[in-house]
């Protein structure tokens, strides 16, 4: 999945993973993000819970980006971390017991994997992400990968922000879509935003937009989580 919060008049939250897998949005601002990066301490209270939980929840305090098979994460649980750590040592304490480590190639960015894994190609920077997913043979790269989850958060971001319909809208929504021939040929609300109009004008205004293509072997649909609110002055 990946999740990223984009900067700008219309924020937009994304969560992206392949269906077969549970999925989770981050929704802290990109100002949170930037003060805690680093070697900053910050405040940790994450209970021992199943490990995708306390992923997510490890990345709307820090905004590090983490990319993971959710292959590897179920079925384990975590570590709870309370009091004040760097990022690097909480996600140690998180996955003590896990049998998981995390491999950095740079301060906001990590791949959740085993001791004995290869190495994969270094990330990019591409905003705070989360990236679980289901991958389906051949496997992509890791680069590859973020390229996409990126490029498709963009567009989704600009066509939601651009149009007039949703562009001062709320909400807070999950929905899975799928990407054929360059387009979303169908889009799902999974969760609704809890208004049923809000709903509508989401998916009216994304389907059958233009989008990148998947790489091969990202399995579909892909659920997407997206948060709409207007901003101060808006």
């Amino acid at each position: 999945m990946a999740a990223l919060t984009l900067s700008g008049k219309f924020p937009i939250c994304l969560a992206l993973a392949a269906i077969g897998a549970p999925a989770f949005a981050a929704t802290d601002t990109h100002a949170q993000a930037q003060a805690i990066g680093g070697d900053q301490r910050t405040a940790f209270d994450i209970p021992a819970q199943p490990l995708d939980a306390a992923l997510a929840q490890y990345f709307r305090l820090t905004g590090v980006q983490l990319l993971y098979d959710s292959a590897l994460t179920a079925g384990r649980r975590s570590t709870a971390v309370r009091g004040n750590y760097s990022p690097r040592e909480a996600m140690r304490l998180l996955l003590r017991g896990t049998g998981l480590i995390a491999r950095y190639s740079r301060t906001n960015a990590a791949i959740i994997t085993t001791p004995d894994a290869r190495g994969e190609a270094p990330l990019i920077p591409l905003g705070r992400v989360v990236v679980r997913e289901r991958i389906a043979t051949p496997r992509p790269t890791a680069i590859q990968r973020l390229e996409f989850y990126g490029r498709l958060a963009n567009e989704l971001h600009a066509y939601l922000r651009d149009d007039r319909r949703t562009h001062r809208l709320t909400f807070d929504m999950r929905a899975s879509i799928r990407i054929a021939g360059g387009a979303i040929e169908r889009i799902r609300i999974d969760r609704s935003s809890g208004d049923a109009r809000a709903d509508r004008l989401v998916a009216e205004v994304l389907a059958g937009r233009r989008v990148s293509a998947p790489p091969e072997g990202i399995a579909q649909p892909l659920l997407v989580a997206l948060k709409g609110k207007r901003t101060v002055g808006d």
